[in-house]
């Protein structure tokens, strides 16, 4: 559950450290379309390698919803379409697989004008499987909720916890996040498992170097016909430059390298039937970004 426990903290991070940066939505990205290539990687104690491609759509389905005059909610929808191909690894019970993952997610925050408090909530309902055969093993429910606290203009500090597959073996993970705008051209950030640090010397360029967690987790169905579960683990790291093509759509491309990967083959009970670790590799990515507010 390495995928779902980072994205979980790392959206509650982000909603917690920049929205508590100021007193109204910032600049976000509302849609995104994204294509990202990962190079080959050798298994680190037998024969093979993996690679593998992604294409992630993400859109912000309305604008914020008010609640009251101080709390509003910001419902998402992701699909995300993981290519994964295992060359040369006569032991490997994963081959070539086509992933899909559709989730539907729902942030909540509050904040007092004029407090340095924010308060918020995530809740997201997930289903991630190869579609051969769906079952309750394909979906997940994850919570998570925390607190951030502005101690200036340029300095704030959020905490949370999440509660990660409701419906199955839940687990419970705390995370804490920073935003720090150290000047007019600097920023620096730690959301959840995302790190950034961004250089942004106009409205239409920015550079920035970021590092985030990448891989997946899916329920499928072997050639047995059993229920199994594919977890892939890897955190990238690169940097990233992003132009302003026409008013609110952006053009950003990165590139980099990926660290700790780790492809794991589970049963239903999420004990491992087959695991190796991989080294790094280098990976590619170019987005296109719609941003408002």
């Amino acid at each position: 559950m390495r995928k779902q426990i980072a994205y979980t903290v790392g959206i509650l991070g982000v909603s917690l450290g920049q929205l508590s940066a100021q007193e109204e939505l910032p600049n976000i990205d509302v849609i995104q379309a994204r294509f990202n290539l990962t190079g080959e990687r050798d298994f680190k104690d037998t024969a093979g390698s993996m690679d593998y491609s992604n294409i992630n759509i993400m859109s912000v389905i309305s604008k914020p919803i008010n609640i009251t005059e101080t709390t509003f909610i910001l419902p998402l929808a992701q699909y995300d379409l993981t290519m994964l191909s295992v060359d040369g690894a006569p032991t490997s019970p994963i081959g070539d697989e086509d992933l899909h993952s559709f989730s539907l997610m729902a942030g909540i925050v509050n904040m007092e004008k004029g407090s340095p408090w924010i308060f918020g909530g995530f809740a997201r309902a997930e289903i991630s499987s190869d579609f051969q055969h769906i079952n309750g093993d394909d979906f997940t429910f994850d919570l998570a909720a925390g607190a951030g606290y502005k101690f200036s203009d340029q300095f704030t500090l959020g905490f949370g916890v999440a509660a990660i597959n409701l419906n199955g073996d839940a687990m419970i993970f705390p995370g804490i996040n920073f935003d720090w705008k150290i000047s007019e051209d600097f920023r620096a950030g730690l959301y959840g498992p995302n790190l950034i640090v961004s250089y942004e010397p106009c409205d239409d360029w920015s550079l920035s170097l970021r590092g985030r967690p990448s891989g997946g987790y899916w329920n499928i169905t072997d050639d047995m016909g059993e229920s199994r579960n594919i977890d892939l683990a890897s955190y990238q790291v690169g940097l990233f430059g992003s132009h302003r093509l026409v008013d609110k759509l952006f053009l950003q491309a990165g590139v980099g390298v990926t660290l700790g990967d780790e492809l794991s083959l589970q049963n239903s009970d999420q004990d491992d039937l087959w695991s190796e670790d991989m080294d790094g590799a280098l990976f590619g990515e170019i987005s296109l970004v719609v941003r408002a507010w």
